[in-house]
């Protein structure tokens, strides 16, 4: 019996601590970054973000642009983008960067329809929400 109780125990704390990805073509569409969380516990808060990103994910490569968007609904290409692929290692899902030799990997923590997350290199911590457009039409 105390077998089982263990047994239980412990497939919910393993399910629990799991990545929660819900499906990875919800990285596609446009995403502002809502706070960075940084290695010493500090966090820096966007209230307000001039330029978002849009990602766009068809199998398993995409590209990430940078946008801003305008009053009209509209918006603005800043012509900075990356190219990028996703890759699954054993301890989760990543997102590589690949860009005239430069390779880099952050990885998704949290993928659901409203809410994004990733961490990089540096142990910083994105996370971002989805952009509600708005239009002044």
């Amino acid at each position: 019996m105390k077998i089982r109780v263990l047994i239980i125990l412990c497939s919910i704390f393993l399910s629990c601590n799991k990545t929660q990805i819900e499906d990875i073509s919800l990285l596609n569409g446009y995403w502002e970054i809502e706070k960075v969380t940084f290695p010493s516990g500090e966090n820096k808060d966007y209230k307000v973000n001039t330029v978002i990103d849009y990602w766009q994910l068809k199998d398993s490569t995409g590209t990430k642009e940078k946008v801003m968007p305008r009053l009209d609904g509209r918006f603005l290409n800043m012509k900075e983008f990356e190219n990028f692929s996703i890759k699954k290692e054993n301890d989760g899902l990543y997102i590589e960067y690949n860009n005239d030799g430069n390779v880099r990997k952050e990885k998704i923590i949290l993928l659901t329809k409203d809410r994004f997350g990733i961490v990089n290199s540096q142990d910083k911590t994105y996370y971002y929400k989805r952009f509600e457009k708005f239009s002044l039409k």
